[in-house]
């Protein structure tokens, strides 16, 4: 009788951590000790919605909470705070859940993300921050979510988003500008009462992103040389941080600095190039902090991006300033048909020579799923093995079958 070979098992990586708080703190007391530039970067994260909560309060500050990226430098031109509302969901706690499910009436079915989010706005409707911009027609669970929380004193704006199709061009794609331009003004006015945008303003926000972008795109290509120096979940706080600055933009770019001096200053480290196993990651950051340290201790560095927080395309700073931010979104690969999003994954994997692709999404989301169906028959039928990953938004360790299934792609990766 042939001998059966025994299926090796791969036990689950279990960190003893259960919140991303617990994670954050660990990667910046342990895994990050030796780089004072992540650690004030993590300290940003940790205080982001409080600081602001606190300026508001205190200070007299106007703030609101936003979601689309494109919109931030517009927000700080009109001289709000930016709360993203994604950091509040991931710094949310069991209680959110319960009050979207229970208060609420939502389904347990419902996307995490809008759960989570919905809970922790409504335990903080008497803040003092009360606006909401949304651009969330993309999302059908959080267009029901914004008309809930009306009845809670919330003012919303819940915008119409643009995108741009393939082969759009000409005469249809300025209509599709000009449409754009309107909604601009229009939440420009929402904000802040004013019908004409700040331009000067809002020039210099766009000079900051351009500023900024460029110091993160230096930061991700010094990493390629030293992958480990930069691990999983701060890389992708510095993406996040992107979006918002953490409420600080004087501090998110002297961090960008140091981190700058820290990785020019590192020697050789081909062992580490010798060892790494480079991914890319595509979709949501994620909230489940276990799955990065799952990476991390695999010997995966997550070196290339897609659809966080875009950092290779800048302003032109030779137009109106309006026009720019609109042109900048409508020329976003990143939006609007799936075809954009394949190309750039296809770059980033040859840019950064990539073993493997991580697709991430939340549970209940179905605005995404079909597309990583999609790219992972693609990228097979390349021979690039792919993963899709799909977690939770709410606090709580991933689960094991999660962090077995990363643990596994990578080891075959290996």
């Amino acid at each position: 009788m042939a001998e059966t070979k025994e299926k090796k098992y791969i036990p689950p990586v279990d960190f003893g951590r259960q919140t991303q708080i617990e994670h954050i703190e660990y990667s910046r007391d342990v895994v990050h000790r030796y780089s004072p530039s992540i650690r004030r970067l993590f300290n940003l994260g940790l205080t982001y919605v409080e600081d602001v909560e606190k300026q508001v309060r205190d200070e007299g500050k106007r703030a609101l909470w936003c979601g689309p990226p494109w919109a931030m430098p517009l927000v700080y031109a009109a001289d709000y705070l930016p709360l993203e509302y994604g950091e509040l969901a991931r710094l949310s706690d069991v209680d959110a859940i319960s009050i979207a499910e229970n208060h609420f009436q939502m389904p347990a079915e419902v996307c995490s993300m809008v759960k989570a989010t919905v809970g922790e706005l409504y335990k903080r409707r008497n803040s003092g921050i009360d606006k909401i911009f949304s651009m969330g027609n993309t999302c059908e669970p959080f267009n029901q979510a914004w008309e809930v929380l009306k009845d809670e004193g919330y003012d919303i704006y819940n915008g119409e988003i643009v995108f741009r199709a393939p082969g759009v061009d000409g005469e249809r794609y300025e209509k599709i500008l000009r449409f754009f331009l309107k909604e601009i003004e229009s939440f420009y006015c929402w904000m802040t009462g004013a019908r004409d945008v700040n331009k000067e303003k809002l020039f210099i926000e766009l000079q900051r992103r351009n500023r900024i972008m460029t110091k993160i795109k230096t930061i991700m290509e010094l990493r390629v040389p030293h992958p480990f120096y930069v691990r999983s979940l701060a890389v992708m706080y510095l993406l996040n941080g992107l979006n918002n600055y953490l409420g600080k933009p004087d501090e998110f770019e002297d961090v960008l600095d140091g981190l700058i001096d820290e990785l020019l200053a590192r020697g050789d480290s081909s062992e580490d190039r010798d060892r790494v196993i480079p991914l890319v990651w595509s979709g949501g950051s994620g909230q489940e902090f276990g799955v990065y340290e799952a990476v991390d201790e695999a010997n995966g560095a997550l070196l290339g991006f897609v659809a966080i927080a875009p950092y290779d395309k800048l302003f032109n700073l030779e137009i109106d300033p309006v026009e720019s931010l609109a042109r900048w979104q409508l020329d976003s690969r990143g939006a609007g048909a799936s075809v954009y999003m394949r190309r750039a994954l296809e770059e980033k994997i040859d840019e950064i020579g990539a073993k493997g692709l991580i697709q991430y999404g939340f549970i209940g989301c179905s605005q995404h799923g079909v597309a990583r169906e999609m790219f992972r028959d693609y990228f097979h039928q390349k021979g690039i093995p792919s993963i899709n990953i799909e977690g939770t938004f709410q606090v709580g360790p991933p689960s094991g079958q999660v962090l077995t299934r990363i643990n596994a792609f990578i080891e075959m990766l290996a």
